[in-house]
């Protein structure tokens, strides 16, 4: 069906709250489960070791370059700038993990902004950027994993102190394969593989939710149920968009009396104007056979048109269910 819609929520107590919203709206839906894995590569290494590695890619990447006919050629979508960024969050994490060891001593407590974020869930007595939330953090993750840091119920505990050369840092490798063992071990460094699993939880509407009477009430009760404002702008931008493409389907099937499931392919496929000349922003539809086939199917169900295929026709307003009329007579 295309006229429903997925929200993704975060957890399963706001998906049945969204659930129990809809049904008091006379909308049916129902909680689905996604598991998603994920598979990062992530370098691990001395400073220098690194840095040699990452240099030493950039460097053959820009004397091989991309399509050379080379067996170890780099794939073609590979974006070479990416060792640059690399390089670049490595200086950073040095740097950082650097002015940490030599700022403090052996019982203090670092990382305040992120442990009162991630772990006592308050806001941070000190403001801070994402940039410098996620610097701290990588900080804060790379001292425990080096055993110089400990995590107490006052915070983030330096335990003990090393010389940054020989802390082992952590950085994002983006290249899709990982070095050979031969390279590593030239190299010093590792590759490490981290999978990441977990469940999501999504609320699939059905197509009723074409005859939800206050979207705007809706998607601040999202808001206030923890749905992202990406989502929050894809959902609203879907419920929109819904309304109109159904909008011009019946008033072409108005205009023409009748018509073919065929000749509404036709016409959608081809990418016509609603109206001519009429305002500053004008809508196009470029709606694909299969397109066009779910769309009838799913209003047909709503009673919005009715026929069949070879002569499809708009229904009787007053034979539509109690949702279309309550959105009709908006």
């Amino acid at each position: 069906m295309v006229l429903e819609e997925r929200i993704p929520v975060e957890s399963e107590a706001e998906a049945r709250e969204i659930v129990r919203y809809l049904k008091k709206e006379g909308i049916p839906a129902r909680i689905l489960t996604k598991p998603q894995l994920t598979v990062a590569l992530i370098l691990a290494g001395r400073y220098e070791d690194l840095k040699s590695f990452l240099t030493a890619c950039q460097d053959k990447h820009q004397q091989r370059g991309v399509g050379s006919g080379d067996s170890d050629e780099f794939p073609v979508d590979f974006d070479p700038s990416v060792w640059k960024k690399t390089l670049e969050v490595l200086d950073a994490e040095q740097l950082a993990v650097s002015q940490s060891l030599k700022e403090h001593h052996p019982g203090d407590i670092i990382g305040t902004v992120v442990f009162q974020s991630v772990f006592q869930k308050i806001k941070p007595e000190n403001e801070c950027s994402p940039d410098e939330f996620a610097r701290e953090l990588a900080t804060v993750r790379t001292l425990i994993s080096n055993h110089l840091c400990e995590i107490t119920q006052q915070g983030f505990v330096l335990t003990n102190v090393a010389e940054p050369c020989e802390v082992t840092l952590y950085v994002p490798y983006e290249y899709p394969f990982p070095p050979e063992e031969e390279v590593s071990e030239r190299y010093h460094v590792t590759c490490i593989r981290h999978f990441r699993g977990e469940i999501r939880h999504v609320v699939q509407t059905g197509p009723e939710i074409l005859f939800l009477e206050d979207i705007e009430a809706f998607i601040m009760f999202l808001s206030d149920n923890g749905v992202d404002p990406q989502s929050l702008l894809k959902i609203t931008e879907g419920c929109m968009s819904r309304l109109r493409i159904t909008q011009e389907l019946i008033s072409q099937l108005f205009d023409a009396g009748e018509s073919s499931l065929e000749d509404l392919r036709l016409l959608f496929v081809d990418e016509i104007a609603a109206r001519d000349g009429q305002g500053h922003v004008q809508d196009r539809f470029g709606l694909s056979p299969e397109y066009v086939d779910s769309m009838v199917a799913d209003m047909r169900k709503l009673g919005l048109v009715k026929g069949k295929d070879t002569r499809l026709r708009p229904s009787d307003p007053s034979t539509v269910s109690s949702a279309g009329k309550r959105k009709k007579n908006q």
